[in-house]
């Protein structure tokens, strides 16, 4: 996403003395060229970001792929239930690291120190429009609707039927 890079918009700070990212540990400094701010809309406000910008670049890059490996490899209805009620993620999210001020709804842009370039918060590989309802409704095929999977209508398959049969077998 290179090619979205542009020069500030708006003036940006600097991290305080003591500032750490919240994942690595690592200090945020000037020195270091690590600290990164965010934009969050629609109030258009920049914050410092509690992540260094290497953990930011990770989330870039990783964020959505993440978000779908776990829709399909979750053997928890209420986890996946819950995934699919957030949808796919379109833009970098932490609510520890980054958080959206209420009355915002996402991050929109990123400012990295290092380069004093602006850039689009969008993750790698994520969908919008059209594109994201065709990625949600997918998703949705990995639902168990009311506990139910695949085969347990069929008679003398799972439930108690099947239980009753192996404790039946078992005593005599």
């Amino acid at each position: 996403m290179s090619s979205d890079l542009s020069p500030p918009t708006a003036p940006h700070g600097k991290p305080t003395p003591d500032m750490c990212c919240l994942c690595s540990y690592e200090d945020i400094t000037t020195e270091d060229g690590n600290y990164c701010e965010y934009l969050t809309v629609p109030s258009n406000t920049w914050s410092p970001c509690l992540f260094e910008t290497s953990m930011v670049t990770h989330l870039l890059s990783t964020q959505f792929q993440t978000y779908m490996d776990r829709v399909k490899k979750t053997d928890c209805q209420a986890e996946l239930r819950r995934l699919l009620a957030a949808g796919p993620p379109v833009y970098i999210s932490d609510k520890t690291a980054l958080p959206v001020p209420e009355g915002d709804t996402h991050v929109e842009r990123l400012w990295f120190a290092s380069d004093d370039k602006e850039r689009s918060a969008r993750l790698a590989g994520s969908v919008v429009g059209k594109d994201r309802e065709e990625v949600i409704e997918e998703l949705r095929r990995f639902v168990v609707v009311e506990g139910k999977e695949e085969g347990d209508d069929e008679e003398g398959k799972g439930g108690e039927e099947k239980g009753e049969e192996e404790k039946g077998e078992g005593k005599e």
